[in-house]
């Protein structure tokens, strides 16, 4: 038997995600929900560009909870504690790639909401993606060559003009004056899946941490730019340079910094290497590289983010009920072999 899958939206994450599903030997899509009301009753192919697969998307939750799937594939740009909740209780397990690692970002009263609501539907609530999430898990796997670990880096520089979501980068602060009041603490709190990122690792590491702090800088542009999806004005927001830091014994010890930028013109100037930089110092020390080719089928530029919470499904629909860790499942790889299905 199949798993019984449901895509939640139809953005670009989850356009990657759709595809992943149709090749995947052991998922079946059979349905999708559209977050706004003007797609509602149109082909979840049609609305990722893959042409009609006969399956019509809805704006109604109770339409999804009728369709009985084993697991929601939750990819909103905003997500909706009531909906998740909603899902849960109705038996349904949900992968969340939607600014979701523990739930800590959602607030503690959501947090223990979502847990409860899985708990009574005996299900699993899982959050991953491209970084948290892939990241977090080949860095916990690749400490398996090491020994009296003293600091865990996941280093992550990146052009991010191709991803086409306007609103995600102004929750974060990009195309406002650097001086905005409240702009830091607005982008801490976006930013808040990095700490619970920070603590599952030091969890999983056996590390009991102090602190996790925050550090932020941003880029500016020296001139204006028009991405097409938004405009940056001259010296306003198109970068920014944030750290989260796990402390230990008053040193670092798991390090998640993230460098973004936006255009071809930004002051400080920072270089970007599109992927990520690992650093694991212990007897002996590891480095990795984690590089992504640009596909050539723009749809496909998410599947970095996508390909996680896809591959991941098997993994979590087998999982115990609640909210669970990277750290907790099995080996996840992808299933999908070219000309193997």
């Amino acid at each position: 038997m199949k798993i019984r899958v449901v895509q939640w939206t139809t953005g670009p994450v989850a356009k990657a995600a759709v595809r992943g599903i149709l090749v995947h030997p052991n998922l079946e899509l059979v349905g999708a929900y559209a977050w706004s009301a003007d797609k509602a009753g149109k082909d979840i192919g049609e609305l990722c560009n893959l042409g009609r697969l006969g399956i019509a998307a809805t704006a109604k939750i109770e339409d999804i909870i009728a369709l009985k799937p084993d697991i929601v594939l939750y990819m909103p740009l905003v997500w909706n504690v009531d909906h998740m909740v909603q899902l849960l209780e109705a038996g349904i397990n949900i992968i969340s790639t939607s600014n979701f690692i523990t739930g800590s970002a959602y607030g503690e009263a959501n947090q223990e909401r979502l847990q409860a609501a899985a708990m009574r539907g005996g299900v699993s609530l899982y959050g991953t993606g491209s970084n948290p999430g892939l990241a977090s898990a080949v860095v916990l796997a690749a400490t398996a060559g090491t020994r009296e670990i003293e600091y865990v880096g996941i280093h992550e520089a990146a052009d991010c003009t191709p991803y086409q979501s306007a609103q995600t980068w102004r929750d974060l602060g990009f195309g406002m004056a650097p001086g905005t009041a409240g702009l830091q603490e607005a982008a801490k709190q976006r930013q808040s899946v990095f700490r619970e990122a920070v603590e599952v690792m030091a969890e999983a590491l056996g590390v009991t941490l102090d602190d996790v702090a925050f550090e932020l800088q941003y880029g500016v542009a020296t001139k204006d730019l028009d991405l097409g999806y938004m405009q940056i004005g001259k010296d306003m927001i198109c970068g920014q340079k944030s750290i989260w830091r796990g402390i230990a014994g008053g040193k670092p010890v798991i390090e998640f910094s993230l460098l973004w930028r936006l255009g071809d013109a930004m002051e400080p100037d920072w270089a970007v290497h599109d992927g990520h930089q690992v650093e694991i110092r212990g007897v002996p020390g590891i480095k990795l590289s984690l590089t992504y080719d640009h596909p050539a089928d723009p749809d496909d530029f998410n599947a970095i983010t996508a390909n996680p919470a896809v591959n991941a499904i098997p993994a979590v629909v087998q999982a115990r009920p609640g909210i669970i860790t990277v750290d907790e499942l099995p080996l996840v790889t992808s299933a999908s072999v070219h000309g193997q299905r």
